[in-house]
């Protein structure tokens, strides 16, 4: 299906490359990955640079070639698809949308933890209230509903404002590494910990456990927050000459994103030791450390105030990534529904609007139900934020295997014959992938037993690819009647 038959579908091109930039950039960068990496201490550099260098860099090649040979709507299903099978990017859309909406699952928690930062020590309760959090999920998810259903006119905007939050937030961390708010000669800020450090990134020692948590951390660093360069592909039916806009967009992101996350992992170990780094929330965590504690003796500490405002800003900021993924999963039903392989209910369009309004609507309520799951099934709001993501991440690997395979199985059957170049590339990021889903069992919040989170864990992403393989089927059987 060329680019321009894939459009024959009604759908509105309102994207271009200055909104597919900042999109990259909001999708890509995760506010809690960064905390992951400061568990590392000041070795978390290393993580970055290697992680950058096997997995990122590489990743965005494999964009280039496959954007090139399939520019259409619905991305990495798309080239599975055609590379590997019909099932192969059933499966692939499958857990990509289950990850997705269990990653999104986690607003509501990671907003009211925000909100507990910014607001002082009073409402401390809202981080570990699961009724504020169920409340403030479903007028979230609402918001979110209502700003995908209008499309790209609106939602492309909302993007912009996130990506743009986001770089002002970081651009404050970095001055917090070398301008400390409270800082005077009574009190000086005292950096406890090396924040880029050039030696060796071991954990603690060199013994096996420290040389295999470090493992583990750099897995789930460079695996779950430098991936994502690819999910604008889904877009490719919406953007205006979609293979040259996500090629350069992907490219033009990347660096943006690689600063981004090596500044403010090293803000919070200006302000946080590494071991009280809050995973649910460590930007919030940093600029209320940074931002509090001196106080204004009399009149406002704008400092204070300044600090609050960074907070809120970031959850905003937040909950626009949120709404732009709500909207990429929300395309992937529409697009297997042209195969037939769903309800052609998925498929239909607003008149007005072009967009997949049932898709849309079924993505919000399902991921308000990943809610729910997500605060009942833990002991805390910690073990239910990892028990949540460590399923999600393992879905998104089994979508990310499919995805580096594409370049190892398509051979030259489309006409562009991948090189060796970008088989190395795939090599060098299924490798990666693979390394982080063999420690996805271990977390890194402490659980009660291990092994009851392990085999949740397991239990629910087999479940879930069962059941993506019952619905495969049947679909096709009923496409093929």
């Amino acid at each position: 299906m060329s680019e321009e038959q894939g459009s024959g579908h009604g759908l509105k091109k309102e994207l271009g490359l200055r909104d597919l930039v900042p999109m990259q950039i909001l999708l890509v960068v995760g506010v809690t990955w960064c905390g992951i990496a400061a568990k590392q201490g000041g070795t978390q550099l290393w993580f970055w640079v290697v992680g950058i260098l096997f997995f990122f860099l590489p990743l965005a090649r494999l964009v280039t070639y496959c954007v090139q040979v399939w520019p259409q709507e619905g991305g990495v299903y798309q080239w599975t698809k055609h590379a590997i099978g019909p099932w192969a990017g059933f499966l692939s859309a499958w857990n990509f949308a289950f990850w997705v909406l269990l990653v999104v699952s986690n607003l509501g928690i990671l907003t009211a933890t925000s909100l507990s930062y910014s607001l002082g020590d009073k409402y401390a309760w809202m981080a570990t209230s699961n009724w504020f959090i169920l409340l403030l999920s479903f007028v979230l998810f609402g918001i979110i509903l209502l700003v995908n259903l209008p499309g790209f006119s609106i939602g492309k905007w909302v993007s912009h404002f996130g990506t743009t939050v986001m770089l002002l937030v970081t651009g404050l961390l970095m001055v917090l590494l070398f301008w400390h708010p409270h800082d005077s000669p009574a009190h000086p800020q005292v950096i406890q910990q090396s924040r880029f450090s050039l030696a060796i990134a071991l954990h603690g020692n060199f013994s096996m456990m420290a040389m295999l948590f470090t493992i583990n951390l750099f897995s789930k660093v460079a695996f779950n927050s430098l991936s994502g360069l690819e999910q604008v592909a889904v877009f490719a039916g919406e953007t205006r000459n979609a293979a040259k806009t996500i090629l350069r967009s992907a490219w033009v992101a990347a660096p943006v994103i690689a600063i981004m996350y090596i500044l403010m992992t090293g803000s919070i170990l200006t302000y946080i030791p590494s071991d009280k780094v809050d995973l649910t929330g460590p930007i919030p965590q940093i600029l209320a450390a940074a931002f509090s504690g001196g106080g204004a003796t009399t009149g406002t500490d704008w400092g204070l105030m300044l600090g609050r405002g960074a907070i809120l800003a970031l959850a905003l900021a937040c909950i626009a990534q949120y709404a732009v993924v709500v909207a990429e999963i929300s395309r992937l039903p529409m697009v297997v529904g042209w195969d037939g392989l769903l309800p052609p209910i998925f498929t239909k369009l607003h008149p007005k609007w072009k967009t997949p309004v049932w898709s849309i609507t079924t993505m919000v309520v399902l991921a308000f139900v990943a809610c729910l799951v997500a605060l009942f099934l833990g002991n805390s709001n910690q073990v239910a934020f990892q028990l949540i993501v460590t399923v999600a991440n393992l879905c998104g690997g089994v979508y990310y295997v499919l995805f580096f395979a594409v370049p190892l199985v398509v051979g030259d059957r489309f006409g562009q014959k991948p090189s060796i170049g970008v088989k190395l590339c795939a090599i060098s990021c299924m490798s990666v992938a693979l390394i982080a889903m063999g420690f996805m069992m271990q977390p890194i919040v402490p659980v009660k037993n291990v092994w009851v989170f392990a085999f949740e864990v397991f239990f629910i992403s087999i479940v879930a690819n069962v059941v993506g393989l019952l619905m495969y089927f049947n679909g096709s059987k009923k496409s093929n009647a």
